[in-house]
């Protein structure tokens, strides 16, 4: 054990830069990849969050309402409960909520009263201008199609609006995020795994005397094999805990320094824990990538 670690040593002192090299490349891909999943883990926690909550907004007319729907103007007391008839009565419906002209004017002075221009623009509106509305609770999220197209085609519904449809370029921005990250990171381990290779191809011609004595006194394919594999599973622990600090550092200033402070209610934020779980997957992805090529190309270029 004693004679490995020094053959461990020596190639590590000989081989610096290049270890150097090969510990960048697979943190930067592992870094990426957990970023990639950490991504994917917030767009589950969003899309569980908003899914859980209303996903559709149906409005009566007012008088200003576009739709062919609200030729009459405001919509009839019948009308309305004509609207209700068909919530209860539809299988995909769990629950609803009606508010009033006067509570959506609350909430839009909640809401656009924090901005000066905000302010400004609610000073054009008063509680007539808002319509009544129901705020509709779903069985399944991804079924809404049926309700809003029943909703859609009666007298005095002057809009449905869907939440999934809403927030459809959020998820969007989410999914091409993940995917650029996952996309890059592949292509950094593809290098990692050559830089992998190139590493065990030039130490093996730096070491070809003394392994071709060990050889002759008979050591053994595994004692041969033992010192690349322990310098490629250090570069693989190194590269994880790189990566993992640079995640952790991630989660500390942009997600609870920033994230959760400014936009605290838009949805549930990945936490600490998603971080270690991420982090558990891209050390189990370092090993991988370290010691299949390792244990693979020793075989090749040490003809063991």
């Amino acid at each position: 054990m004693r004679s490995t670690l020094s053959e461990l040593r020596q190639s590590l002192s000989r081989n610096k830069s290049m270890s150097i090299s090969l510990i960048v490349t697979m943190t930067v891909s592992l870094l990426l990849a957990a970023l990639g999943l950490l991504i994917l883990a917030q767009s589950d926690r969003t899309e569980k969050y908003l899914g859980d909550r209303l996903q559709l907004q149906v409005n009566l007319c007012t008088k200003n309402s576009p739709s062919a729907n609200c030729i009459g103007g405001f919509a009839t007391k019948a009308q309305q409960a004509a609207v209700e008839e068909a919530l209860r009565g539809n299988s995909q419906v769990e629950s609803f909520e009606e508010r009033t002209p006067a509570e959506q004017y609350e909430a839009a002075r909640v809401k656009f009263g924090q901005s000066e221009t905000g302010r400004k623009q609610l000073e054009t509106f008063s509680p007539a201008s808002f319509p009544s509305s129901y705020f509709v609770t779903l069985v399944d999220p991804q079924k809404y199609d049926s309700v809003e197209s029943e909703l859609n085609g009666m007298d005095g519904v002057g809009s449905v609006i869907s939440l999934k449809e809403t927030l459809g370029p959020l998820f969007t921005a989410l999914d091409k995020l993940r995917d650029g990250a996952l996309a890059i990171s592949g292509l950094l381990v593809v290098a990692a795994i050559l830089q992998v290779s190139n590493t065990i191809r030039m130490t093996a011609y730096a070491r070809r005397r003394e392994i071709g004595i060990m050889r002759l006194v008979g050591a053994s394919s595994w004692h041969i094999q033992l010192p690349f594999v322990l310098e490629s599973l250090l570069a693989a622990l190194i590269s994880a805990a790189l990566a993992a600090a640079g995640l952790m550092a991630f989660m500390r200033f942009v997600v609870y320094g920033y994230l959760r402070q400014t936009l605290d209610t838009f949805t549930t934020w990945v936490a600490y824990g998603d971080a270690v779980q991420v982090i558990g997957y891209t050390t189990v992805l370092a090993v991988l990538l370290a010691m299949l090529p390792t244990l693979l190309l020793t075989r090749k270029y040490l003809d063991v």
